[in-house]
């Protein structure tokens, strides 16, 4: 939302706005979590974030890894275990029938085989939730989920953060 409109938004009424009036089972939000020794003031801001999270009614923090790396001589980090972790609880929380139907708000075409055993196996609704440019959708997604809500500055009006 941010790099697409440049726009923080409210997440627990983006959540409610995407079900309309159908039951939150839960929200699971993956993100790895940044080293305060690494980098402390970027660790102080995720923090804060990671407390207003933890105020929304059903929120989940999942949380992968970042791992450093090096090339040519330049540090970076890559983020570890999120996807894997989504994919899983997507496909385990189908099998377990602890939903009917899921948004996933991601563009890695990567979930799609996640996506496909859900709805196949199992008989959920998969909504993939795209947000970017029509470059950016994943064509994977778009061609195996139930369906493809496409978010626009209209939809992200109403909830934006001051």
């Amino acid at each position: 939302m941010k790099k697409r409109f440049n726009q923080l938004v409210d997440i627990d009424k983006f959540c409610s706005k995407l079900i309309g009036e159908n039951d939150l089972i839960k929200i699971n939000y993956y993100i790895a979590s940044v080293d305060q020794a690494q980098n402390s003031e970027m660790y102080s801001k995720q923090q804060s974030f990671f407390d207003k999270l933890r105020e929304i009614k059903n929120l989940n923090i999942i949380f992968g890894r970042l791992e450093k790396r090096k090339k040519d001589g330049n540090e970076y980090y890559v983020e570890k275990a999120t996807d894997v972790n989504l994919a899983l609880d997507l496909v385990l929380d189908a099998q377990a029938d602890e939903y009917d139907e899921a948004f996933l708000i991601s563009n890695d075409g990567d979930f799609s085989e996640a996506v496909r055993a859900s709805i196949e196996r199992f008989g959920k609704d998969i909504i993939y939730v795209a947000i970017g440019t029509n470059r950016t959708i994943s064509y994977h997604l778009k061609k195996v989920s139930s369906k493809m809500l496409k978010i626009n500055e209209e939809f992200v009006e109403d909830i934006k953060l001051s």
